[in-house]
């Protein structure tokens, strides 16, 4: 069967210091092992996928944006999975990508709520999900993004869209495309396992490795997959859904709105997802290893680690008027990432100045 793929114009965000597609900058590229896809094909997929998920699907009807980023939430409200979802090769198809481990139970899911339509679920294994990525790319700091309050990491609604940086793939057999969360993290590439991307895409590639890709997303403040954002515990916006474009608060319905759609409405928020720096490679940490302010209290805990990077679930305020932070008896520092929306706040300081 002769696959085809939509052609796209390359749209450069606005507000983002871009370096050249060149030789002087070279693009990692990393087979994501722990990634896989479902594939959701049928009249009504698009339908069926809208009462899931927390994004908006209809942009990706419209081709207004090659790919969502979203997760699926119990009845209550907690997160079951995130996901990217992308277009497939098909008509009415569409690739959503999971954590490999909850493979099996997102088919379980989707097909729990599949009821009659005429939409057929399954694993997609020929297929597999790759980053593409370098360590100078910059995120976009457009500052007429701000949050709903002037409290730190208060609730955000409506980040917008984002353009492609890299140029479309060579062949119809694959696809790339913008990561949808942050410009951080480069772009997701889809296509068979043996395919070689260096002879897909126009620019200069080598291969990294598993570390580096979660070394760029320490860095960059995202967290993925189920051993960062906890099945069935994780709350989404205290993960960063909304900053990460993951989430529509105008769509209507879906399964678990009603809390992240009151927590938005409150627009308070007080622990979230972020980047952390270790002062030396001596700290002796794992998962949920206490982060305690210079009194002693814990005011975040581990979630991901790589080298002297790694991600914590932080509680914003006492965290951010600490005069120091401790983790595994290493001085540790978090910070606002350039990515996130501007506090309302310091918009109205602008203002006053």
């Amino acid at each position: 069967m002769m696959l085809t793929l939509r052609r796209t114009i390359v749209r450069f965000p606005r507000n983002v210091i871009h370096r050249p597609l060149s030789d002087v900058v070279k693009w990692k590229t990393v087979k994501l092992n722990d990634r896989a896809l479902v594939r959701v094909t049928g009249e009504e997929s698009s339908v069926f996928l809208q009462g899931l998920i927390t994004n908006d699907i209809s942009s990706l009807e419209s081709k207004e944006v090659p790919s969502i980023y979203c997760m699926f939430l119990n009845t209550g409200g907690r997160v079951l999975f995130d996901a990217i979802v992308s277009p497939g090769f098909e008509p009415n198809q569409f690739l959503v990508e999971v954590d490999q481990k909850l493979s099996k139970t997102v088919i379980k899911h989707l097909s729990m709520y599949k009821v009659r339509r005429k939409i057929r679920i399954e694993a997609e294994k020929d297929l597999g999900v790759s980053a593409i990525f370098h360590g100078d790319l910059a995120a976009n700091t457009d500052r007429n993004l701000q949050t709903r309050s002037s409290l730190v990491g208060s609730t955000f609604c409506d980040g917008g869209t984002r353009g492609s940086l890299l140029p479309d793939v060579s062949d119809s057999n694959s696809i790339c495309f913008p990561d949808p969360r942050v410009d951080l993290l480069g772009y997701r590439y889809i296509g068979a396992d043996s395919d070689s991307i260096k002879n897909k895409i126009s620019i200069d590639t080598e291969e990294g490795t598993a570390e580096d890709y979660v070394r760029q997303r320490c860095w960059a403040g995202v967290a993925e997959g189920s051993q960062e954002i906890l099945p069935a515990k994780a709350l989404p916006i205290e993960y960063n859904v909304d900053y990460l474009h993951g989430v529509s608060f105008h769509k209507g319905c879906y399964i678990g709105q009603e809390l992240t759609a009151r927590t938005h409405h409150t627009g308070v928020i007080r622990k979230r997802i972020l980047p952390l720096k270790f002062a030396s490679d001596d700290a002796a940490v794992q998962f949920d290893t206490d982060i305690s302010n210079d009194s002693g209290k814990s005011v975040g805990k581990i979630r991901k680690t790589q080298g002297r990077l790694g991600l914590a679930m932080v509680r914003l305020q006492e965290a951010f008027s600490a005069s120091q932070l401790m983790c595994g008896g290493v001085p540790v520092s978090v910070w606002k990432p350039d990515w996130w929306p501007q506090d309302k706040a310091e918009d109205a300081k602008k203002e006053l100045s």
